[in-house]
C-alpha cells in the first residue's frame, strides 16, 4: 500500500515487539519505526535500528530513557501540550517533535480544529535549539469502532481533510504527517497529503481486522496453542488452559454470539506440529466464547471436531486483538519450531 501511494512506511512494533521480527522487516527496505515507548525504543535500538519514532505523548520519566539512546540515533517524539516544554527544556540532544493531532478519535491530541494550540505549541519549542517541529502525527483509532465501511471511510476522509488544513496553514514550516490505523492503512485508495504511513497490527492481523474487512481470515498470522483441559460429550464442551490472562478480554461478536478467539485447522495431537506451512480456517467454527483468568470454554463444539479432539491436544485459536494476546503471552514459536523471544517484561 504504501509503495502504491508513493507513501514512506514508518511501521509500529507495538504488536510484535520482537527483535527477530523487527528484522523481516528490513527485507523490505524499512529503515524507521514508530514505537509505544522509549523502554521499547531502547530495545530496538539494541537491535540495530537507528531511526525511531516514539509515538506517546512525551512525559517527564521518558528523559531517563533518551538519554541512554546512543547520539547517533535520530530520535523523534510526540508532543500535545505546551507545558511539557518545561521538561524538554533539560533535553540536551537534537529531537524532532510532531504535534499529536486529535481528528475525532478523543484520546490524545491537539484537536484538528484548534490550530491555535498547534501554533502555541509551535512557538514554545523555539525556546529550545536542539528541538525541531518535524509536523503532525495522527492514529485515527475511532475507525476500529466504526459503524461499517461507509463510517471508516468518512473516519479516513475527515482525517485527511483535517491534516491537509494543518498542512496547509503550517506551510512554510514544511510539516510532514504521519497517518495510520491499521484498518485504514489496510483499505482505503485515497492518503492525498499523508507522506508517511504508520501501521502496526497489520504483521500478525486478528479476528478484529477480519471482521471489519482489513484482511481474509487465513491472513491471519498468529493463533494461540491451548491445551485441552478436559471434555465433556453430553454438551460437546471442552475447556481449554486458555482465558484472560491468555486472550485479555477483548471481545467480538460474531453471528449472534460473544467470542474470544475462533479456532483453525493445523493442530497434530499434542505437539506443536502443523499440516503444511500453516493453518486454514474451519469449515464449522469452533469458537471461544466463555473465558475466566485461565479456563477456556468451547461450547456446541461440531460432532465430527468434538469426536477426534483428545484431552492433551492442543488447540489453536485466532485472537480477537493480536497485539494484546502477543503482549501477555512474549513469545512466539513459528510453524516450524522456531523460538522467537519477544521484549523482556519490567523488573
Amino acid at each position: 500500500m504504501a509503495k502504491k501511494h508513493g507513501l514512506g512506511f514508518r511501521p509500529h512494533f507495538k504488536t510484535h515487539q520482537s527483535a527477530s521480527i523487527g528484522q523481516w522487516y528490513k527485507d523490505f527496505g524499512v529503515s524507521g519505526i514508530t514505537v509505544s515507548s522509549f523502554r521499547m525504543a531502547e530495545y530496538f535500538a539494541v537491535a540495530g535500528w537507528k531511526d525511531l519514532l516514539v509515538a506517546f505523548p512525551f512525559s517527564p520519566p521518558d528523559l531517563e530513557y533518551m538519554v541512554r539512546l546512543p547520539a547517533d540515533h535520530t530520535v523523534s517524539i510526540l508532543v500535545d501540550s505546551e507545558e511539557i516544554f518545561e521538561v524538554l527544556q533539560k533535553i540536551r540532544r537534537r529531537v524532532s517533535f510532531y504535534i499529536d493531532v486529535d481528528t475525532g478519535y478523543g484520546r490524545t491530541g491537539v484537536r484538528s480544529d484548534d490550530p491555535e494550540q498547534a501554533e502555541r505549541i509551535i512557538r514554545c519549542s523555539r525556546k529550545n535549539r536542539n528541538l525541531d517541529f518535524a509536523g503532525f502525527y495522527c492514529h485515527a483509532g475511532h475507525s476500529y469502532k466504526a459503524a461499517g465501511a461507509d463510517g471508516r471511510r468518512e473516519i479516513h476522509r475527515k482525517a485527511l481533510s483535517d491534516l491537509a488544513i494543518l498542512k496547509q496553514q503550517f506551510s512554510d514550516l514544511h510539516p510532514r504527517v504521519l497517518y495510520g490505523d491499521t484498518p485504514n492503512c489496510s483499505t482505503q485508495e485515497n492518503f492525498e497529503g499523508v507522506d508517511t504511513i504508520t501501521p502496526g497490527n497489520f504483521v500478525f492481523y486478528d479476528l478484529f481486522q477480519w471482521s471489519v474487512g482489513s484482511c481474509r481470515e487465513d491472513e491471519i498470522a498468529v493463533a494461540m496453542a491451548c491445551p485441552v483441559v478436559s471434555r465433556y460429550p453430553g454438551e460437546r464442551k471442552l475447556l481449554i488452559h486458555g482465558g484472560a490472562v491468555h486472550f485479555s478480554k477483548e471481545e467480538l461478536r460474531l453471528e449472534g454470539q460473544v467470542v474470544f478467539g475462533r479456532g483453525v485447522e493445523g493442530c497434530a495431537g499434542t505437539g506443536l506440529l502443523f499440516s503444511g506451512a500453516g493453518w486454514s480456517p474451519m469449515k464449522e467454527p469452533v469458537s471461544l466464547t466463555e473465558i475466566s483468568q485461565e479456563h477456556g470454554i468451547i461450547r456446541d463444539c461440531p460432532p465430527g471436531f468434538f469426536d477426534r479432539v483428545r484431552i492433551g491436544d492442543l488447540l489453536y485459536l485466532l485472537p480477537v486483538h493480536s497485539c494484546l494476546t502477543a503482549n501477555l503471552m512474549g513469545g512466539y514459536v513459528t510453524t516450524e519450531g522456531q523460538q522467537i523471544g519477544m521484549m523482556p517484561r519490567p523488573g
